[in-house]
């Protein structure tokens, strides 16, 4: 076929297709298999499709079978992910994402830390950094990749307890691929603490976010937005909207929107309501812009994920929770067609990429 058309054309029709596909074509012949497996061709893929939000990566848990189990949403259907290991306890957690990679983190004994791409099924397991064996202090994980050379690397945050709050943070420790090893950074005191150690970032502007508080404010809740930047290898703050602020962070979820930064508030506002907010101009607080409000009195329990083309995946309060689909132009709800434990579903969307896992 390299006889009949430009190796260039032949990138151009082959970005445009799905890893699965691609996978299957690296087989077609050695050249083929190396064409699509080479570095220049997985980043011109993961360019292209990176404008694609409209896939969302579910992680469900069951108390029945005490597992997590990973569904790729596209369009209406559901397909199970194999996961990379198999543990019995259910303790492992994907905590973020970046490029099509996964980052889990695994508590079974030994800890472990998983980078994981599902799509082309390689993994790559990390050592976490040490802790002590008895009672270990609470920790965050952060997982992205530097703006300009693009390396993945993760953020290790340790919390030591002091009374009922968390002193910010105790230690700091750094991985960029390709060292395989940890490294202290230097920190500097911050009154600021994540409180949902096992919940999802978001990685945007080459920045991890999570949802904090600020402890210093003793009589009442003052939310905020606690980031990472993997360049300059520094914390700071970014305000919320001015609603959200006095909001519980247990009612609070951070993820990405387009290429822009999202917030869900739900629970506390008033009863089966859940609102989203999108900071249209990137670091700038009164740019905050509330994209959606959804009243369902006694059906909504919690927002889980959303798409660009206006549809919000909500999940039902029942004694078992029910996934439903909310299209906010229409207003109306369907069925997603899967059901779960309380607080199990976590949702957020998913870019497809053949982007490898290297230590």
């Amino acid at each position: 076929m390299s006889d009949y058309i430009s190796t260039e054309i032949l990138a151009e029709i082959l970005v445009r297709l799905p890893v699965e596909s691609l996978i299957r074509f690296t087989s077609v012949c050695k050249t083929w298999h190396s064409f699509i497996t080479s570095p220049s061709f997985i980043a011109k893929h993961l360019d292209h499709t990176k404008t694609n939000t409209e896939n969302l990566l579910l992680t469900t848990y069951t108390f029945i079978d005490n597992r997590e189990r990973y569904l790729l949403c596209r369009g209406d259907e559901f397909a199970e992910l194999v996961s990379p290991l198999s543990t019995s306890l259910g303790h492992r957690r994907v905590v973020g994402k970046c490029n099509g990679l996964l980052c889990m983190v695994d508590t079974t004994s030994p800890p472990c830390i998983i980078l994981w791409n599902p799509l082309i099924r390689k993994s790559l397991i990390l050592p976490m950094p040490s802790l002590p064996e008895t009672s270990p202090p609470p920790f965050v994980l952060g997982f992205g990749a530097h703006p300009t050379t693009h390396e993945y690397m993760l953020v290790f945050i340790v919390y030591e307890k002091a009374d009922d709050l968390g002193k910010f943070p105790s230690k700091v420790e750094l991985y960029t691929q390709g060292t395989g090893s940890w490294r202290s950074i230097s920190i500097v005191d911050h009154p600021h603490q994540v409180v949902r150690f096992s919940c999802l970032h978001a990685f945007v502007n080459g920045a991890i976010h999570w949802i904090a508080i600020d402890t210093r404010v003793m009589n009442g809740l003052s939310s905020l937005i606690m980031l990472f930047n993997m360049g300059s290898q520094a914390f700071s703050v970014m305000m919320m909207p001015a609603t959200l602020v006095s909001q519980s962070p247990l009612c609070l979820a951070i993820m990405a929107y387009k290429e822009s930064l999202a917030v869900l508030c739900h629970g506390q506002l008033e009863e089966g309501s859940c609102c989203i907010w999108v900071m249209k101009e990137y670091g700038v607080a009164e740019s905050w812009a509330k994209l959606y409000n959804i009243t369902l009195p006694g059906v909504l329990y919690q927002t889980v994920g959303l798409r660009k083309n206006g549809k919000v995946l909500l999940s039902m309060s029942e004694n078992h929770k029910r996934l439903l689909w909310y299209d906010c132009e229409t207003k109306t709800l369907t069925n997603a067609g899967y059901t779960g434990s309380a607080d199990a579903f976590t949702a957020d969307t998913f870019m497809e990429s053949l982007v490898l896992v290297k230590p």
